[in-house]
């Protein structure tokens, strides 16, 4: 009888015994994408601050946005085309960026180990929070991960084969990590004194491939550079005021610290499960299987794959740090994000060779249980418990009702579609984006910060202008929306329960309206 052989054949495609481990590996990095999205997409009622941001962002492409460059917000922009504006949108994004990540750091790790050995550190490395938890944050920060990765895989082939196609697609990965995040400025750094270090740079054809990885990093950031230098307020402007520098040594020594220990526990989980893994695979009972463990596997590797993990991984950290502890200049923890893609590899120094068979089974079944265990966990921790305990978060604000509640006040006295919302970031977000694409959100009432506005047609048709007025957790408001309140013809109050929790926190929204003109081509005409 042959109705078993569907059942063999699935085992095979899955067997960990294969030397082709892609269909393992891509199931395990589609269960990651799909357990972080799901939980963190049902349980959330709005997303966080930096998901909201980009969602606005994306209303329009633009060669700039006012803090950060363009990248990110292209790539939610091509994506709200096709699922419009849903919350769960931002954590699916985030988390591509982190399994694209993880799948080159796969074969990064194919080029000087085994498949086996290189989805073991894989695996390790993505319970790092900024894998999982952050994870789900769309920031610049998460949307580099792979963007690095890839700069960081192609930098080792280039190296390692002396190929124009390796240099090139250096290139190009280093082009979208700086037009995802400036910060990038340091890895290239890296690059530079690891090709400094290791003698690249006294050979003819490192030197081909610079000149060609250069080439194609000018050509892809040059109609930013080139946006940028007409800003007077913009991207660098932001940077400068997030490196004010601090008063004394003491201050930045304490700040330091302080990043360095909220990164440690960032990666906390993967240094347990490291330590579970290997703890597991220790035979104390003696015989051949106790024999079959062997030195650690990092002994396996070539010395100059040793250091380039070693120097690759470690060196963007020692480097902020240094230059931080120079500048005297404060650093938010959540910059570290993509200083850790190579740590999974640094379990090679603490698991031993022997069965790798066994040994990624055991990886497997404790990196998932991680994995279920925290998108579960964070998913009610974050949703139904907090709105049940009464806990006011960006997770459980009401975006949903506040906007339908805000849109009706806005039907009932005009006569034509709402376009516009002069708001923060967070309330303009919650209330155009629930409406529809063509509601546009108007940063702090500047147009300098909504380029996708059109300022003539905002004037002559309206917006409405909403303030939070929440005595719980109020955001900033800033002058240009107040003033736009000042000239609403129509004002009103809008208050609900913030979570489900009987007496619990209230929302507060002030909502105005500024009317269209008569000259608005959407003004409804009258009979004659």
């Amino acid at each position: 009888m042959s109705t078993h052989l569907p059942d063999t054949g699935s085992r095979r495609l899955f067997s960990l015994h294969t030397d082709n481990l892609v269909p393992v590996v891509l199931a395990l990095l589609l269960l990651h994408l799909a357990l972080w999205t799901i939980f963190t997409g049902l349980s959330h009622r709005s997303p966080d601050w930096d998901n909201m941001e980009e969602l606005v962002w994306a209303s329009g492409l633009e060669w700039g946005y006012y803090k950060h460059p363009p990248l990110p917000s292209w790539i939610l922009h091509v994506l709200t085309l096709v699922f419009d504006r849903p919350v769960w949108l931002t954590f699916f994004t985030g988390q591509l960026s982190v399994v694209l990540a993880l799948w080159m750091l796969w074969k990064l790790g194919c080029e000087f180990t085994s498949q086996q050995r290189s989805l073991i550190a894989t695996l390790l490395v993505s319970l790092i929070a900024y894998f999982t938890v952050r994870g789900v944050m769309n920031n610049h920060n998460t949307m580099q991960l792979w963007t690095l990765a890839g700069a960081i895989w192609m930098l080792y082939r280039a190296t390692r084969t002396d190929s124009l196609w390796a240099w090139a697609a250096l290139g190009f990965f280093s082009g979208c990590a700086f037009l995802t995040k400036y910060s990038a400025l340091v890895q290239f750094a890296v690059f530079f004194l690891y090709l400094l270090l290791t003698g690249h740079l006294k050979r003819g054809a490192t030197w081909k491939g610079i000149v060609l990885s250069t080439a194609i990093v000018v050509c892809m950031v040059t109609p930013h550079l080139l946006w940028l230098k007409q800003q007077t307020v913009g991207p660098l402007a932001y940077a400068g005021h997030q490196l004010t520098t601090m008063t004394s040594y003491a201050n930045e020594i304490s700040d330091l610290f302080g990043f360095l220990i909220t990164n440690l526990g960032r990666i906390a989980l993967m240094i347990v499960a490291t330590f579970i893994v290997a703890i597991w695979s220790r035979d104390k009972r003696g015989g051949p299987a106790a024999k079959a463990n062997g030195s650690q596997i990092a002994n396996d590797l070539a010395r100059s794959d040793k250091f380039f993990v070693l120097f690759v991984g470690i060196a963007p950290i020692v480097l902020t740090l240094f230059i931080a502890g120079v500048m005297k200049v404060p650093l938010a923890s959540h910059w570290a994000t993509t200083f850790f893609l190579l740590f999974g590899f640094f379990s090679f120094w603490l698991l031993r060779s022997g069965d790798d068979t066994a040994l990624l089974r055991k990886t497997i079944i404790v990196v998932v249980a991680f994995q279920i265990i925290g998108a579960v966990g964070y998913g009610l921790a974050r949703g139904p418990l907090a709105d049940k305990s009464g806990r006011p978060s960006r997770a459980t604000f009401p975006g949903a009702e506040i906007s339908k509640l805000v849109h009706a006040e806005w039907n009932k006295r005009m006569q034509i579609p709402l376009t516009v919302v002069a708001a923060d970031t967070w309330i303009g977000g919650n209330i155009a984006t629930r409406i529809g694409r063509q509601v546009q959100v108007l940063i702090d009432g500047d147009y300098s910060k909504s380029p996708w506005v059109n300022e003539e047609h905002a004037e002559q048709c309206g917006m409405l202008v909403a303030i939070n007025r929440s005595q719980v957790n109020p955001d900033e408001i800033d002058p240009g929306t107040i003033a736009l309140m000042a000239q609403a013809t129509e004002h009103g109050m809008i208050e609900i329960p913030w979570t489900k929790k009987a007496n619990g926190p209230t929302v507060a929204i002030e909502w105005g309206i500024i009317p269209p003109r008569e000259s608005c081509p959407m003004q409804p005409r009258s009979a004659s």
